[in-house]
């Protein structure tokens, strides 16, 4: 494996990293602005949805646009959008103009999605995949890093400099306003990008040759927004409202969980070399499951924090190894493609989830309420992981036999 990268994956790099900053500032802070704004809970599961939604609608025209243009025309646009929905959201004044920011940005990041992989894989050999996909990730939780360590004391800043409480309207805003520079310093190496000089792929822009391999990539991931919407939009809420921690402890534990993660995610090259790409994700994402359970129920916050260390860093660390794995079980064609329909279904679920986990946080008192969300999401991670072994590994292990038997070849 190889970690020498072409210019232009370095400038992708560079522009995840500072996007990373953004959403670190808007997921540490976008419930409490919400909240700020005098929204019930009800409201902000509906506007943690809107993104997600936004996400799945806009998803098959990014696909078409990808592949009408470019894989970064498409990034370039998907930032230009992403940038101008967190302005909105963060110079809200009312929570119209909050619905219309979250549905830009939730455009912005389907483009962005749709084209990341595909842009990486076009500029990476497949000796770089791996490397570069799992750098990709520990630049973005890297910089969940220090935008929720730093971050999380914006309000405190503000409020002692403007003589207002940390929890007010203006000092939230003030966080936010912070991750909208970040956002829009973005643009510069995304500005820089340049198409790979690939010719387009022939036929429809929405056709998929190797659809049963999709479908089974795809199901997995299904599972996995349906368990996530209900509970790690909501994590601040949660360990907020459950221990009445302060902002500020709040950004270093949500800090700490993305350094973890990071350094994590940096491992999976060797766990790969190691046991292989379907294994190596089966192992990191059912370890994970015993400390999501302890994050949901455990009584004391060390124990969630150590709990919330470990999730976070296990099942996120299999993301970029999934990625490039179906990146590598996919025709080039259909690339652009699995990106979409992976986050529309995942995005579905995720809005689905959160939708229903404002309902529920509405209806019921609030530990009642969490440790009812907390048992979806690990029933529901725990079905992936078997999806996982039964779709992907148990069945790629059942073609590798059949080939290497009488007939076929080793």
């Amino acid at each position: 494996m190889s970690w020498s990268f072409s210019p232009q994956a370095r400038l992708y790099l560079a522009g995840s990293f500072s996007f990373g900053l953004a959403q670190a500032q808007l997921m540490l802070f976008l419930n409490f602005f919400l909240r700020a704004q005098g929204l019930s809970p009800g409201w902000q599961g509906f506007v943690n949805a809107l993104p997600a939604l936004s996400l799945a609608l806009a998803s098959l025209p990014a696909v078409a646009f990808a592949r009408r243009v470019s894989n970064a025309r498409t990034l370039q646009t998907g930032a230009a959008l992403s940038a101008l929905g967190f302005v909105l959201l963060a110079t809200s004044a009312s929570s119209w103009q909050t619905v219309a920011g979250t549905l830009v940005q939730g455009v912005g990041s389907a483009f962005m999605m749709v084209a990341g992989a595909a842009f990486m894989t076009n500029h990476s050999t497949e000796e770089q995949r791996v490397p570069l996909f799992s750098l990709q990730m520990a630049l973005m939780t890297g910089a969940g890093f220090v935008g929720n360590l730093v971050g999380g004391r914006v309000p405190g800043w503000y409020g002692a400099w403007a003589g207002v409480e940390a929890d007010s309207l203006t000092a939230v805003r003030s966080a936010l306003l912070a991750g909208a520079v970040f956002q829009l310093l973005g643009l510069i190496p995304m500005s820089l990008l340049r198409p790979s000089g690939k010719p387009r792929p022939p036929g429809h822009p929405l056709a998929v040759r190797a659809k049963g391999m999709m479908a089974r990539l795809v199901f997995p991931n299904v599972l996995v927004g349906l368990g996530a919407g209900a509970t790690i939009p909501f994590l601040n809420v949660f360990i907020e409202g459950k221990f009445h921690v302060s902002y500020a402890s709040l950004g270093s534990l949500f800090a700490w969980t993305s350094l973890a993660t990071a350094v994590t995610v940096l491992v999976q090259p060797w766990l790969v070399r190691r046991f292989g790409r379907v294994r190596a994700i089966l192992i990191v994402q059912g370890s994970s499951l015993p400390f999501l359970a302890l994050l949901g129920f455990a009584p004391s916050l060390t124990l969630v924090a150590v709990a919330m260390f470990t999730r976070g860093a296990l099942m996120n660390a299999a993301g970029p190894v999934y990625s490039a794995y179906a990146m590598d079980s996919l025709p080039e064609e259909d690339r652009p493609m699995y990106s979409a329909v992976n986050t529309i279904a995942w995005d579905l679920g995720w809005a689905a989830a959160s939708l229903a986990s404002g309902l529920v946080r509405d209806a019921l008192p609030f530990r009642v309420a969490f440790d009812a969300l907390f048992t979806v999401t690990l029933v529901m991670y725990s079905l992936s992981v078997v999806a996982i072994w039964l779709l992907l590994f148990r069945r790629r292990g059942r073609a590798e036999r059949v080939l290497s038997g009488p007939g076929g070849r080793a």
